[in-house]
């Protein structure tokens, strides 16, 4: 049998497999007409659609293919833009089937121009994502669930750091008062072990909140001149007094190189130190401790620093070395029972200096003693002045003396100790054990600062804060927070609510001391900061204007009040086409209002499913139109009704507060419409 050249080249079947190719492909494509008219469609997508060529060729339009609200986001959203700029890819629709059922698509639609006699037309790609979203539904919940927990685990640390701290910020005050009066030897011994074991509980505690700080990757390097000099002076005078109870020497080797004025984190580097000079001490009977800092290199403005804890003390097995540096170990179990301790400082201790891209290096003969060192790049901070470091002067004084505090928190014992110390440092105090009578003071008489504590009965220290700033004062006070509760966890709350500042129970006398003069000698810090709120962006607005605008004499307490919405977006969609941007606002504002009366539906049904649709499908007129806040509430109230036990009263509270923010941005898009 002989192969002729047609046999070898079968042009006639090559369009015959094109074809095929079309047809039964992995997605679907369809073509449509301007008006929306689809002329052709594969048989990959009938056969999801459950239709015939003779059922949807030049009888169907393209949006029919969707739902409701797919089809009002088609004609608002989707074909004005791609009349823009010819193409769209990777927008989620639900594509309708003949029974009305739908299944998930993922959509690219492409502008085919128009040639000779065929006019401009357009095609889309569809995927069928069902596996997908299910997918995306798992690992949805997965991550809810894991945030959730982290969540738990967060606030059960912040509760029970709360609870215990609350306590310990009683013995600690009480032991250094007692300090001050007049005892004998055995007093003194007393009052010496008390205050040594209190903080050595508070340091356990602080640890296992710092260890899961930097694993909920909340703790940030920060950056502020510092003497690396003075700050070895208070590191040695730290631990003089328990080298000396041991007998051992705790030496320094500061390399002259080295500069005295850096810019870098001095907490963290402070901390670090901290615990190796501790376990240094700790695991030495005799012989010596000794830091070494050194100067490696300087490249411009930066300096590398290498640092050492050298010690004579019992030293490390070589197969227990890598142990050291995981949670809650030690060398040996004989160690822990001699020691004690939880085996949690070298691994917050090489968890900080991964912030700083740094690692701890350890060596160690065991018998003969340890070395451990590690790196850090810091910058030479040349305008450094050790004037601008706050200190308590006779200025001080003077203000102090004409300066009252307001001291407001429901346990009396942390009244009376706090009030110990404003009464030494000659500052006039008066006290209220809850957040009303303490408004009620506020009212009557002025006070320059407010010492408030965050957990109170009834009315906790954010209410209180923020009643205080809603005052027609002539003058407004300063407000620190004084409490138990880590204030990485509370910040963002605080700022809110309108406080100055935190500090945190127990706390430190010269610290408090401090940060009173701070604000009482600097007028400049009673002001409250401008909190902004979102403004509508008008018609013929510049469209890059910010989102966010600040609004004069605004407080903490009006930042909700104004509509959160902008169409910014829309102005750049239509290239400033007044003709398409009125579509835009007109077609944005019939969906909203569908919307909402879908979300009253929902909320009446107290079905989570149908607000979860409602969700979905106006997803991109939310964020056309940026508004945020109304998300935000949406999923709240969804939140709510996907509880096994639904809360009526919250639920009503929270359904009202969507209510009013879908009638604000209705109110706002009928503005814009008018003019």
């Amino acid at each position: 049998m002989s192969i002729t050249n047609k046999d070898r080249n079968p042009k006639g079947r090559i369009n015959e497999t094109a074809e095929e190719l079309y047809e039964n492909a992995p997605c679907g494509y369809v073509s449509f007409l301007t008006d929306g008219t689809i002329y052709n469609i594969n048989t990959t997508l009938l056969s999801w659609l459950n239709f015939t060529k003779e059922e949807v060729i030049y009888l169907k339009k393209f949006p029919d293919l969707f739902k409701i609200g797919g089809q009002i986001f088609f004609e608002t959203h989707f074909f004005p833009l791609i009349r823009i700029q010819g193409f769209i890819q990777e927008i989620n629709f639900d594509i309708v089937r003949k029974d009305r059922s739908s299944f998930p698509g993922l959509l690219n639609v492409n502008e085919i121009p128009a040639k000779g006699l065929n006019p401009l037309t357009y095609r889309a790609t569809i995927f069928d994502i069902t596996d997908r979203k299910k997918y995306e539904v798992a690992l949805i919940a997965a991550k809810k669930k894991a945030e959730e927990d982290s969540q738990a685990k967060a606030e059960f640390l912040s509760t029970i750091s709360h609870e215990i701290r609350t306590p310990l910020h009683a013995i600690l005050g009480i032991g250094n008062l007692l300090n001050k009066t007049h005892l004998n030897e055995d007093q003194k011994e007393y009052a010496r072990i008390l205050l040594l074991s209190s903080e050595n509980l508070l340091g356990l505690v602080n640890n296992l909140l710092d260890l899961s700080k930097i694993e909920a990757h909340k703790v940030k390097l920060e950056k502020r001149a510092f003497n690396i000099n003075n700050m070895v002076k208070m590191l040695q005078q730290t631990f003089k007094v328990k080298a000396a109870e041991k007998n051992i020497d705790l030496l320094v080797e500061l390399d002259e190189n080295v500069p005295q004025k850096l810019s870098g984190d001095p907490v963290k580097l402070t901390q670090i130190l901290t615990n190796l000079i501790g376990n240094a001490i700790k695991f030495t009977k005799k012989g010596s401790v000794t830091v070494i800092i050194e100067h490696l290199e300087t490249v411009k403005n930066k300096c590398l620093l290498n640092f050492k804890v050298r010690d004579t003390g019992m030293g490390i097995p070589q197969d227990k070395l890598g142990a050291i540096f995981q949670e809650f170990s030690q060398a040996s179990y004989d160690v822990n029972m001699e020691y004690g301790g939880t085996g949690l400082g070298l691994t917050i201790s090489q968890k900080l200096l991964h912030l700083h891209q740094s690692e701890m290096k350890v060596q160690s003969i065991e018998g003969k003693g340890s070395e451990f060192s590690f790196d850090i790049w810091y910058k030479v901070f040349k305008n450094y002045s050790s004037s601008k470091e706050k200190t308590i002067s006779s200025e001080n004084r003077q203000i102090f003396n004409s300066s009252r505090v307001l001291v407001v928190d429901d346990n009396r014992v942390n009244i009376y100790i706090t009030a110990q110390y404003l009464n030494e440092w000659k500052l006039k105090n008066e006290s209220a054990e809850s957040g009303f009578q303490a408004i009620e003071m506020v009212k009557e008489k002025h006070f320059d600062l407010i010492l408030l504590d965050l957990h109170m009965p009834k009315m906790n220290g954010y209410e209180t804060a923020m009643k205080i700033r809603a005052l027609k004062l002539d003058k407004q006070p300063v407000i620190i927070a004084l409490s138990a509760t880590d204030r990485g966890e509370v910040n963002y709350k605080l700022r809110k609510a309108g406080f100055n500042d935190h500090v945190p129970k127990p706390f430190q006398p010269e610290k408090l001391l401090e940060m009173l003069g701070h604000y009482l000698n600097n007028p400049k810090h009673h002001e409250m900061k401008k909190y902004p709120v979102i403004e509508v962006t008008k018609v013929g607005q510049k469209e890059e204007q910010e989102e966010i605008q600040p609004v004069k004499n605004s407080s903490p307490l009006n930042r909700d009040q104004s509509p959160s919405f902008n169409v910014s977006k829309f102005v750049k969609m239509a290239n400033r086409n007044g003709l398409y941007l009125d579509k835009f606002i007109k077609s944005t504002l019939d969906a909203v209002v569908i919307y909402e009366q879908e979300f009253l539906n929902a909320v009446k049904a107290k079905n989570a499913e149908m607000l979860g649709n409602l969700i979905h499908k106006s997803t991109m007129s939310i964020f056309y139109i940026q508004a945020d806040n109304l998300s935000k509430l949406m999923e709240g109230v969804k939140d709510l009704m996907e509880n096994e036990v639904i809360d009526s009263e919250i639920l009503h509270k929270k359904s009202n507060e969507c209510s009013l923010e879908f009638k604000k941005i209705i109110e706002g898009l009928k503005k814009l419409k008018a003019n």
